[in-house]
Parts: C-alpha cells; sequence; structure tokens
C-alpha cells in the first residue's frame, strides 16, 4: 500500500490432497471475508510465471503453503523470501518450494519482486487423497488467519499514519 503498492496473499496447495489444501484453505477465507486493502490469489499448484506474476510490485507478499518438517503437524513456520535463496539448510520444506525459488528467480530477473516477502508453512499430518484439512491443521490456519489480520492491520494502520503526517 506504499506509494499504491498492493498487499498480496497468495495460498498455494492442493485441495485433494488433505493438509496440503492449507493455504488454499486460507487464501479462500480472506476472499471470502473482503479484505479489502488484499488482493488474494489462491494459486493451487505453483509455477514460477503465475506467482511471479500474482506478487509483482507487491509491498508485502504473504505466501501460504504446507510444509513438511520434523516438528509436530500444525506446527506454523515462517520464513523469508529471500531466505529461501540464502539460507541452504533444511529447516522445512514447503511441498511445493522448488517453485518458490524459481519464481523468486524469475520476478528478480523481470523486476518484479515484492519489496518484502514471507512464506509461512503449516505442517501437514496427511497427504494422501481426499478433502478436508486433519483438526491439528485447520487449527493452526485459524491461528495463522489471525496473526495475519493483526498483520495487515497494523501495516495499513501505519501507511495512513504516515501519509497523514506528510499532508
Amino acid at each position: 500500500m506504499k506509494d499504491g503498492k498492493p498487499l498480496v496473499l497468495i495460498g498455494l496447495g492442493n485441495r485433494m490432497r488433505r493438509d496440503d489444501g492449507v493455504g488454499l484453505w486460507v487464501a479462500q477465507y480472506f476472499q471470502a471475508h473482503g479484505w479489502p486493502p488484499l488482493k488474494v490469489f489462491p494459486l493451487g499448484v505453483p509455477d514460477p510465471v503465475a506467482l511471479a506474476q500474482a506478487w509483482a510490485g507487491a509491498e508485502i507478499a504473504w505466501i501460504v503453503d504446507a510444509a513438511v518438517a520434523e516438528v509436530p503437524p500444525g506446527t506454523i513456520l515462517r520464513i523469508r523470501g529471500e531466505d529461501l535463496l540464502t539460507d541452504r539448510r533444511e529447516r522445512w520444506l514447503s511441498t511445493h518450494g522448488l517453485a518458490l525459488r524459481e519464481a523468486i528467480i524469475f520476478a528478480r530477473m523481470l523486476e518484479a519482486s515484492p519489496s518484502r516477502m514471507v512464506v509461512y508453512g503449516i505442517v501437514g499430518r496427511d497427504f494422501r487423497y481426499g478433502e478436508g484439512l486433519t483438526p491439528d491443521v485447520e487449527a493452526s490456519a485459524r491461528r495463522l488467519i489471525r496473526r495475519l489480520e493483526r498483520i495487515i492491520l497494523r501495516v495499513c494502520n501505519s501507511q495512513v499514519a504516515f501519509r497523514s503526517a506528510l499532508s
């Protein structure tokens, strides 16, 4: 929203693979509840071009996806976008991690990167075929939604205060 740059939320996943659909679930929540300052993209299984187009020119892009890690299911993991390129430690793995890295590189080449990017991974329990999130993953998705709502409000309020100070 700074200088007219949008705030973007991108949900990744496959709703037909149980917990793999958590990113879409979060994105659809924000679409259904109408957050005007937020552009929402439920992309499903990503391709680098679609990701780069979705976050092009954004002030902040939040990406939500299922994750696989050696921590309990439902754990919410967070990593800054630039750390996906520079931090080679395998702390956790998005179920679509390779496409994210490719998209970040592609967007940088096109000079279409967001100013800031944060990737949230919710560790899944069940990736078998079927619909619906497991209870611990759904509870974590709800916690992440509340966290993102607070962050979005804080970002919007700070930008309004900044613009008022300039007037």
